[in-house]
Protein backbone atom coordinates (compact mmCIF):
# COMPACT_ATOMS: atom_id res chain seq x y z
CA UNK A 1 0.00 0.00 0.00
CA UNK A 2 2.72 2.07 0.64
CA UNK A 3 4.25 2.02 -2.51
CA UNK A 4 1.19 2.24 -4.44
CA UNK A 5 0.27 5.81 -2.43
CA UNK A 6 3.95 7.01 -3.58
CA UNK A 7 3.37 6.19 -6.79
CA UNK A 8 0.13 8.10 -6.64
CA UNK A 9 2.01 11.27 -5.58
CA UNK A 10 4.73 10.99 -8.58
CA UNK A 11 1.91 10.06 -10.86
CA UNK A 12 -0.16 12.91 -9.91
CA UNK A 13 3.50 15.49 -9.41
CA UNK A 14 4.69 14.38 -13.27
CA UNK A 15 1.79 16.72 -14.59
CA UNK A 16 2.87 19.74 -12.87
CA UNK A 17 4.48 22.77 -14.17
CA UNK A 18 8.22 22.33 -13.67
CA UNK A 19 8.10 25.82 -12.07
CA UNK A 20 5.38 24.95 -9.28
CA UNK A 21 8.01 21.89 -8.75
CA UNK A 22 10.66 24.28 -7.85
CA UNK A 23 8.39 26.31 -5.42
CA UNK A 24 7.14 23.52 -3.45
CA UNK A 25 11.23 21.93 -3.06
CA UNK A 26 12.02 25.46 -2.21
CA UNK A 27 9.04 25.98 0.39
CA UNK A 28 9.11 22.49 1.86
CA UNK A 29 12.83 23.31 3.77
CA UNK A 30 12.37 26.92 4.12
CA UNK A 31 9.12 26.59 6.30
CA UNK A 32 10.89 23.29 7.83
CA UNK A 33 12.48 25.66 11.11
CA UNK A 34 11.23 28.63 10.28
CA UNK A 35 7.65 27.74 11.85
CA UNK A 36 8.58 24.08 13.36
CA UNK A 37 6.65 22.54 10.49
CA UNK A 38 9.47 19.93 10.50
CA UNK A 39 8.73 18.39 13.77
CA UNK A 40 5.53 16.85 11.54
CA UNK A 41 6.90 16.99 7.95
CA UNK A 42 10.54 16.29 6.86
CA UNK A 43 11.99 18.83 4.54
CA UNK A 44 13.46 16.39 2.39
CA UNK A 45 10.23 14.64 1.52
CA UNK A 46 10.25 17.20 -1.48
CA UNK A 47 13.69 17.26 -2.47
CA UNK A 48 13.28 13.36 -2.77
CA UNK A 49 10.45 13.83 -5.23
CA UNK A 50 11.87 16.55 -6.69
CA UNK A 51 14.92 13.80 -8.02
CA UNK A 52 12.85 11.58 -8.94
CA UNK A 53 11.07 14.22 -11.17
CA UNK A 54 14.53 15.06 -12.53
CA UNK A 55 15.25 11.67 -13.54
CA UNK A 56 12.49 11.61 -15.29
CA UNK A 57 13.18 14.70 -17.02
CA UNK A 58 10.65 16.56 -15.50
CA UNK A 59 12.64 19.60 -14.09
CA UNK A 60 16.26 20.16 -14.20
CA UNK A 61 18.61 18.55 -11.64
CA UNK A 62 20.63 20.97 -10.83
CA UNK A 63 17.84 23.50 -10.53
CA UNK A 64 16.12 20.88 -7.47
CA UNK A 65 19.49 21.06 -5.64
CA UNK A 66 19.51 24.96 -6.03
CA UNK A 67 15.53 25.68 -4.63
CA UNK A 68 16.16 23.21 -2.00
CA UNK A 69 19.78 24.60 -0.39
CA UNK A 70 18.14 27.83 -0.79
CA UNK A 71 14.79 27.07 0.91
CA UNK A 72 17.26 25.66 3.38
CA UNK A 73 19.25 28.29 3.89
CA UNK A 74 16.78 31.15 4.15
CA UNK A 75 14.54 28.78 6.38
CA UNK A 76 17.19 28.10 9.10
CA UNK A 77 17.86 31.55 8.94
CA UNK A 78 14.66 32.86 9.53
CA UNK A 79 14.61 29.92 12.38
CA UNK A 80 18.17 31.20 14.04
CA UNK A 81 16.18 34.65 13.84
CA UNK A 82 13.03 33.34 15.76
CA UNK A 83 15.07 31.91 18.27
CA UNK A 84 16.82 35.57 18.87
CA UNK A 85 13.70 37.06 18.98
CA UNK A 86 10.99 34.54 21.02
CA UNK A 87 13.39 31.37 21.30
CA UNK A 88 13.28 30.78 24.95
CA UNK A 89 9.30 31.68 25.13
CA UNK A 90 8.51 29.10 22.31
CA UNK A 91 11.11 26.65 23.99
CA UNK A 92 9.32 27.12 27.63
CA UNK A 93 5.85 27.69 26.17
CA UNK A 94 2.70 25.58 24.77
CA UNK A 95 4.35 24.87 21.98
CA UNK A 96 7.47 23.21 23.37
CA UNK A 97 5.53 21.14 25.42
CA UNK A 98 4.35 19.90 22.38
CA UNK A 99 7.10 19.35 20.91
CA UNK A 100 8.55 17.33 23.61
CA UNK A 101 11.60 17.40 26.01
CA UNK A 102 12.97 14.55 24.29
CA UNK A 103 13.44 16.12 20.75
CA UNK A 104 14.49 19.48 22.31
CA UNK A 105 17.02 17.40 23.94
CA UNK A 106 18.07 15.79 21.27
CA UNK A 107 18.95 19.01 19.73
CA UNK A 108 20.41 20.21 22.74
CA UNK A 109 23.05 17.31 22.56
CA UNK A 110 23.83 18.48 18.98
CA UNK A 111 24.34 22.38 19.77
CA UNK A 112 26.18 21.22 22.62
CA UNK A 113 28.78 19.77 20.37
CA UNK A 114 31.61 22.57 19.43
CA UNK A 115 32.66 24.63 16.23
CA UNK A 116 31.06 24.73 12.87
CA UNK A 117 30.81 20.85 12.57
CA UNK A 118 27.60 20.95 14.52
CA UNK A 119 25.33 23.35 12.18
CA UNK A 120 26.58 21.12 9.67
CA UNK A 121 25.91 17.94 11.15
CA UNK A 122 22.37 19.43 12.82
CA UNK A 123 21.11 19.90 9.12
CA UNK A 124 20.65 16.00 8.37
CA UNK A 125 18.75 14.79 11.84
CA UNK A 126 15.03 15.73 10.73
CA UNK A 127 13.61 16.51 14.22
CA UNK A 128 17.38 18.23 15.38
CA UNK A 129 17.23 20.66 11.84
CA UNK A 130 14.01 21.92 12.51
CA UNK A 131 15.12 22.88 16.09
CA UNK A 132 18.78 23.69 16.36
CA UNK A 133 18.49 27.11 14.46
CA UNK A 134 16.02 27.98 16.94
CA UNK A 135 18.03 26.81 19.88
CA UNK A 136 21.18 28.49 18.40
CA UNK A 137 19.49 31.78 18.54
CA UNK A 138 18.24 31.50 21.69
CA UNK A 139 22.08 31.01 22.60
CA UNK A 140 22.99 33.67 20.99
CA UNK A 141 25.35 31.96 18.28
CA UNK A 142 27.31 34.34 16.64
CA UNK A 143 25.32 34.49 13.32
CA UNK A 144 28.31 34.77 11.19
CA UNK A 145 29.22 31.60 12.51
CA UNK A 146 25.42 30.06 12.35
CA UNK A 147 25.06 31.14 8.59
CA UNK A 148 28.49 29.87 7.20
CA UNK A 149 27.15 26.29 8.73
CA UNK A 150 23.81 26.72 7.89
CA UNK A 151 25.13 27.36 3.86
CA UNK A 152 27.58 24.31 3.69
CA UNK A 153 25.46 21.98 5.65
CA UNK A 154 22.63 23.51 3.63
CA UNK A 155 23.98 22.98 -0.02
CA UNK A 156 25.22 19.11 1.22
CA UNK A 157 22.13 18.08 2.80
CA UNK A 158 20.37 19.23 -0.57
CA UNK A 159 22.81 17.36 -2.99
CA UNK A 160 22.41 14.38 -0.51
CA UNK A 161 19.10 14.32 -0.57
CA UNK A 162 18.29 15.09 -4.37
CA UNK A 163 21.05 12.77 -5.41
CA UNK A 164 18.74 10.02 -3.43
CA UNK A 165 15.52 10.92 -4.95
CA UNK A 166 17.68 10.55 -8.25
CA UNK A 167 19.17 7.73 -8.09
CA UNK A 168 15.95 6.02 -7.02
CA UNK A 169 14.16 7.26 -10.11
CA UNK A 170 14.64 3.86 -11.92
CA UNK A 171 13.05 2.10 -8.97
CA UNK A 172 9.98 3.60 -9.68
CA UNK A 173 9.69 1.64 -12.65
CA UNK A 174 10.31 -1.33 -11.32
CA UNK A 175 7.60 -0.27 -9.16
CA UNK A 176 5.33 -0.28 -12.22
CA UNK A 177 5.79 -3.14 -13.26
CA UNK A 178 5.11 -5.46 -9.90
CA UNK A 179 2.68 -3.17 -8.38
CA UNK A 180 -0.04 -5.24 -10.08
CA UNK A 181 1.80 -8.52 -9.40
CA UNK A 182 1.86 -7.76 -5.47
CA UNK A 183 -1.53 -6.55 -5.09
CA UNK A 184 -2.82 -10.11 -6.51
CA UNK A 185 -0.36 -11.25 -4.04
CA UNK A 186 -2.35 -9.12 -1.57
CA UNK A 187 -5.11 -9.99 -1.96
CA UNK A 188 -5.27 -13.54 -2.89
CA UNK A 189 -3.35 -13.29 0.94
CA UNK A 190 -6.05 -11.69 2.52
CA UNK A 191 -9.02 -14.00 1.06
CA UNK A 192 -6.45 -16.98 2.34
CA UNK A 193 -6.91 -15.42 5.74
CA UNK A 194 -10.22 -14.84 5.36
CA UNK A 195 -11.39 -18.18 4.56
CA UNK A 196 -9.27 -19.40 7.38
CA UNK A 197 -10.46 -17.76 10.07
CA UNK A 198 -14.49 -18.97 8.46
CA UNK A 199 -13.06 -22.74 8.59
CA UNK A 200 -11.55 -22.15 12.30
CA UNK A 201 -15.03 -20.59 13.45
CA UNK A 202 -17.46 -22.93 12.00
CA UNK A 203 -14.93 -25.48 13.38
CA UNK A 204 -15.08 -24.20 16.93
CA UNK A 205 -19.35 -23.72 16.12
CA UNK A 206 -19.53 -27.42 15.75
CA UNK A 207 -17.33 -28.50 18.57
CA UNK A 208 -19.43 -27.24 21.17
CA UNK A 209 -22.31 -28.29 19.28
CA UNK A 210 -21.34 -31.85 19.67
CA UNK A 211 -20.61 -30.98 23.31
CA UNK A 212 -23.93 -29.43 24.03
CA UNK A 213 -26.00 -32.75 22.71
CA UNK A 214 -23.27 -34.91 24.48
CA UNK A 215 -23.87 -33.38 28.14
CA UNK A 216 -27.78 -33.67 27.13
CA UNK A 217 -27.41 -37.40 26.52
CA UNK A 218 -25.70 -37.44 29.30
Amino acid sequence: MFFLAMHAVLAALLNVPSAVVLAVVFLFPAIEASTLAGVVIPGETALLYGGVLAWYDRVPLGAVVAAGALGAIIGDSIGYLVGVRWGKGIVDGRIGRLIGEQRWGRARRHLARKGLFTIIVGRFPPIARTLVPLLAGSARMPYHRFLLGNVVGGVVWAIASTSLGYFAGNAWRRVERVQHIAGLVMAAAVVAIVVALVARQRRRRRRQSTGRHAAARA
